[in-house]
């Protein structure tokens, strides 16, 4: 009876119990209220605290090059449009999902899509996102975001990491 109701506790546990998926989640949930025409409400992706929880450190460089140019450039802001989904019309999003991609020859991915229904005149469409995770440490440690992607077409991804690594470029 006790192994039959561990069994079944271990059954019932979210296949990513480790934490990646709750960290991604959290950033859909902030790409979900920004996607609202309520700037009131906005949930900013980079503050000082998520930078250093939440994103590796080769992330954070890239992230602070690249803020720091853009500010000697005297740019009012580093990003014209959402930097996660890349819309400026500001669409709500509906439905969602998470899952994980990764494989044993591949690093820690975990692909999000979005459906957007019919906004301002745009046509209903979806986005595919795909958070790749990795250890600051390999041994130990919490899982961080070290880039997102963005699928454009196929064969075609924006991947933010290298957006923010060409915006420090003089």
């Amino acid at each position: 009876m006790k192994t039959a109701l561990m069994a079944l506790l271990l059954l019932a546990t979210p296949a990513l119990a480790d934490g990646r998926e709750e960290l991604v989640r959290s950033y859909v949930d902030r790409i979900i209220v920004n996607s609202l025409d309520e700037p009131d409400r906005r949930e900013p992706y980079f503050t000082e605290i998520q930078l250093l929880n939440d994103f590796s450190a080769d992330f954070v460089n890239a992230y602070a090059d690249a803020l720091k140019t853009s500010r000697k450039r005297g740019d009012v802001v580093l990003f014209e449009a959402d930097p996660m989904t890349g819309d400026v019309n500001r669409c709500p999003i509906g439905k969602t999902g998470i899952f994980d991609r990764t494989r044993s020859d591949t690093p820690d991915m975990l692909e999000v899509t979005m459906d957007f229904p019919t906004c301002d005149s745009a046509a209903a469409r979806s986005i595919r996102l795909m958070f790749f995770l990795k250890r600051d440490k390999p041994s130990s440690g919490p899982d961080r975001i070290d880039d997102v992607l963005r699928f454009v077409k196929e064969g075609e991804w924006f991947s933010l990491k290298a957006w923010l690594e060409r915006q420090a470029k003089p």
